[in-house]
């Protein structure tokens, strides 16, 4: 059985945004050699989500849109009230209210993608992407690619 771990930084610049990882994937599964098996890609972070779906804008501001309507910013969250919570709390990120991002993404339930590989290549259908999707707030992330198989 053949295995590939590779760990991709990515910068994110907005709550919303879309990052297409495509790409990255198909390497890593070029890389990795495998024939038939499976590749998993996975987000570390509690506020953002990967997602497979087509590139289309008018998809993105929709998605986006409905996830203002279903968790909206400026309302109140427990997760943001400090005189109440009491778990989880570090220093540098106690005081930035992201109850919303954290609802979001419990929503989607999608921290990860589990995709076939099939004579060498991701089972995508034509017009699927894969993205990862940021939840929160511009920052520093991770993407964690993995590829095993024969």
């Amino acid at each position: 059985m053949k295995h590939l771990f590779e760990n991709h930084d990515l910068q994110t610049e907005r709550c919303g945004q879309f990052i297409d990882i495509t790409d990255d994937v198909l390497t890593a599964v070029s890389t990795s050699e495998v024939e038939n098996g499976t590749v998993v890609v996975y987000s570390p972070h509690t506020t953002c989500a990967v997602v497979i779906n087509e590139p289309e804008s008018g998809f993105m501001d929709d998605f986006c849109e409905l996830l203002d309507e279903l968790a909206p910013t400026g309302r109140y969250y427990r997760h943001d009230d400090l005189a109440i919570r009491t778990e989880g709390i570090e220093e540098e990120t106690a005081d930035y209210p992201n109850g919303h991002s954290h609802l979001r993404a419990a929503l989607l339930s999608s921290t990860s993608q589990a995709i076939p590989i099939v004579a060498g290549r991701p089972m995508l259908g034509r017009w699927q992407k894969i993205f990862f999707c940021e939840l929160d707030r511009a920052r520093a992330r991770k993407v964690f690619i993995q590829v095993s198989g024969d």
